[in-house]
């Protein structure tokens, strides 16, 4: 079985100028636990995760920056580029599931977005590969 068979398309993203707030509204409205981040000329960057967002929300502070040593204290609202995680790890819808189930494994993704060449043509979830396991 092959990438192509089971990725969801057309895929939505935002951009690496998009707010946290609006990257959140989009992963929330839509039940998305991770979303690509292109940009400007619509390639993919990066991807960002749930966790990137609880994340965001949060720092601790270290003991010689405040007396609250380990305190949490909001972060203010910021571009999504600066919380994504790079993304480095793309398939082709030739691609076969079982290369991509351990490719997926071995790094810890969540998806993995589908390319023909620059262009983003599709995105595999874990969940997507779940499915795929159970009905064949």
């Amino acid at each position: 079985m092959r990438v192509r068979d089971i990725m969801s398309t057309p895929v939505v993203g935002v951009t690496g100028d998009a707010t946290i707030e609006e990257a959140a509204a989009l992963m929330l409205g839509r039940g998305f636990t991770t979303v690509p981040v292109f940009s400007e000329s619509g390639t993919v960057i990066g991807m960002l995760t749930e966790a990137d967002l609880g994340r965001s929300r949060f720092t601790v502070t270290r003991a010689e920056d405040s007396p609250d040593s380990g305190a949490m204290s909001g972060v203010t609202a910021r571009a999504v580029r600066q919380i994504m995680r790079p993304s480095t790890v793309v398939v082709t819808a030739d691609s076969d599931l079982t290369e991509l189930a351990t490719i997926m494994v071995d790094a810890h993704l969540r998806s993995v977005p589908v390319v023909d060449g620059d262009h983003v043509v599709g995105i595999v979830t874990w969940r997507d590969l779940l499915a795929s396991l159970m009905l064949h």
